[in-house]
């Protein structure tokens, strides 16, 4: 064989291993999102846990009522699109009961100003609040700018020790998303995953037949040099 089948050769191998590979990929993805949907569902399912006691991760998703008030201080989480409109998520620090501090979130609310910010007015005193705690996942952001406006902050995405260095607050390491049937709710837009476990396994299909397309393209030409 020339230097130049010996590439082609490698170049196959290299396409089938890697769609392979991906396609397995893709299935262990999309078993992990089944499982979470299934959890989630499970969860969304129970009744509203009025005395949840210490916030923990096996209260994920459920439906919980939480004690308390807010802070001053918001997040204005910007970039955030819906409906094709730009917007900022709302983020509130809330002091529980046992004065510790989660985030909660209000929802989006739309806006394409960016040296002002829509008006929004919380409570200033004692109260109870539905919705569900879930994982505090850092959003992924070029990098951590952070303007001020008054009491309020601008920021590029979810970031746990950011916001605690601009509020001088230390957060519960979940995030309380308010219930979409509180009156201080704004659009809620949070979903548990931003993929489907459906589209994992549909994608796992595609790279397994492009695996069995470079396979059978391979063999083929392999045998039609053979027969030359």
């Amino acid at each position: 064989m020339k230097v130049s089948e010996y590439l082609i050769l490698l170049i196959f191998i290299i396409v089938f291993i890697g769609s392979l590979s991906l396609g397995i990929w893709q299935i262990d993805r999309g078993y992990d999102k089944k499982a979470l949907e299934n959890t989630f569902s499970q969860r969304q399912s129970l009744p509203v846990e009025t005395n949840p006691g210490e916030l923990n991760q096996n209260l994920y998703y459920r439906n919980i009522q939480i004690s308390g008030i807010f802070g001053k201080k918001n997040f204005f989480v910007d970039n955030k699109t819906f409906n094709g409109k730009a917007g900022y998520v709302v983020f509130s620090p809330f002091t529980l009961a046992d004065s510790k501090k989660i985030l909660v979130s209000i929802g989006w609310i739309e806006s394409d100003q960016r040296d002002s910010l829509p008006e929004l007015s919380l409570p200033q005193t004692n109260l109870k609040l539905d919705g569900m705690i879930r994982p505090f996942s850092k959003d992924f952001v070029l990098e951590d700018q952070a303007k001020q406006i008054a009491n309020n902050f601008i920021i590029q995405g979810l970031d746990k020790e950011l916001m605690e260095d601009l509020s001088g607050y230390k957060f519960l390491p979940y995030v309380f998303e308010l219930s979409a049937l509180s009156n201080l709710s704004l659009e809620p837009i949070w979903r548990p995953t931003s993929l489907k476990s459906t589209r994992h396994f549909g994608y796992a299909i595609q790279w397994f037949a492009l695996a069995l397309v470079v396979l059978f393209g391979g063999y083929y030409l392999f045998r039609k040099k053979q027969s030359t």
